[in-house]
């Protein structure tokens, strides 16, 4: 894989002493590829704004800069500037000189050999890296080993600067903290998706508090607050949904056989489109289709923003599995997606179909959103509530040939495997 333009982001607040000398060096790198670099003032006070403004009128075309009114955070800041990105990767510079800009090539490098979404510049793998308070090593090592053991991950600095995303994944993630908890929050989604995570060693100068360094204890008091919320819930969903959204695909996964040259689609995919970033490397090509998704594509995973109810867009034409995981209850003309999926099929094409099952679904489910251990939209929502029958009913008009009907999860669930 070769990476022909990068957007390297830098965040900027209050840096009058160092953001100059940062961006002088991103200047003279003799960059392998396109660079873009994006500069975004986050409500400096000390004086940067000023200095930043006169950087910007250079003529320099590869950098761009953005001045905000307030500040609102580092994490606020990226956001802003994914917006205005253009490369194919992304990566985060900070403006004080802890991390050293020429380094950025290895991470692009490591990312092209190993074809990698995610790589990662670790102070902590294979160099010896001087930190200056020890608390602050110790407490970073406590964030790791949490952030291993709950996302089963064995990254030696998930706290770096360094991160190298590909932009749409980038987006995709939807970054949504302000502060410095997009550190957390992005390996958290990452690792959420089980994408692979890179990482290459990189040198690591820290700066005293006397010289500007504005982590603080409160800063690392709220990352393990994070990864315990981001560990809940992640884009979507919390605990009790995404382990019935695993049960349910384990059991359509039961009987079907994916090949490599697959064609897969996920009918209500939901936001995080899980499914797509578990198959990924096992077939070839998943789409998935909801009203939630991004439009966007990522290697051989396309997400498209369509209504269900509607006629049903898919690149690439027709597919040899269609799986939907509990969406026929939330439609008001469930026929329209059967016939849909019907057209869509390849001739011997499988549809996998889980549905709540009457009378007990419905109970259990509205007694857990009273509990509120489950979200009352995802319940509240349900049009219809089908039998084994009622199911069968439908693929026979969809003129799709019923494979298998039967019940699980305890009576709770119906499963429906139709091929055409």
């Amino acid at each position: 894989m070769k990476i022909k333009k990068l957007t390297i982001i830098v965040p900027v607040f209050n840096e009058i002493k160092t953001v100059g000398l940062v961006l002088g060096k991103l200047r003279k790198i003799k960059w392998k590829r396109e660079v873009e670099v994006i500069v975004v003032d986050d409500g400096s006070t000390d004086g940067t704004t000023e200095s930043l403004k006169k950087l910007s009128k250079t003529g320099d075309s590869h950098f761009k800069f953005i001045f905000k009114r307030t500040n609102e955070g580092k994490g606020a800041a990226v956001r802003t500037a994914l917006e205005k990105a253009t490369g194919e990767y992304v990566i985060i510079q900070d403006a004080d000189l802890e991390y050293e800009p020429s380094e950025i090539e290895k991470l692009v490098e490591k990312a092209e050999k190993d074809n990698l979404l995610v790589v990662y510049g670790s102070r902590n793998r294979d160099i010896k890296n001087r930190y200056l308070y020890p608390h602050y090593y110790w407490g970073s090592r406590l964030l790791y080993e949490m952030i291993n053991f709950l996302f089963r991950q064995k990254l030696t600095d998930p706290e770096t600067c360094y991160k190298l995303l590909n932009r749409e994944l980038f987006r995709f993630i939807e970054i949504r903290e302000r502060g410095f908890g997009i550190e957390v929050e992005i390996t958290a989604k990452v690792s959420q998706l089980q994408i692979p995570i890179g990482e290459v060693p990189i040198s690591y100068k820290p700066r005293t508090f006397e010289e500007g360094k504005k982590i603080r204890a409160k800063d690392g008091l709220e990352a393990i607050y994070l990864i315990g919320k981001y560990w809940s819930n992640d884009m979507h969903y919390g605990l009790i949904d995404r382990w019935l959204r695993k049960i349910r695909f384990e059991a359509a996964s039961r009987y079907l056989k994916f090949e490599k040259n697959d064609t897969v689609i996920d009918i209500g995919c939901g936001r995080q489109a899980r499914l797509g970033w578990i198959l990924r490397w096992n077939i070839g090509n998943y789409t998935g289709i909801d009203l939630e998704v991004p439009q966007l594509k990522i290697g051989n995973i396309s997400l498209v923003t369509a209504d269900l109810e509607k006629t049903i867009p898919v690149p690439g034409g027709k597919a040899d599995k269609i799986i939907g995981a509990a969406i026929l209850e939330h439609l008001d003309s469930p026929d329209t997606l059967m016939k849909e999926c019907s057209r869509i099929l390849k001739k011997g094409g499988v549809l996998v179909l889980t549905t709540p099952a009457p009378p007990m679904a419905d109970i259990i489910l509205k007694l857990m959103v009273v509990t509120r251990v489950i979200r009352a939209d995802e319940v509240f929502d349900h049009k219809h509530y089908y039998d084994l029958e009622g199911l069968r009913k439908l693929a026979d008009k969809a003129k799709l040939k019923t494979v298998l009907a039967k019940r699980f999860l305890l009576g709770t669930n119906n499963l429906l495997i139709a091929e055409k």
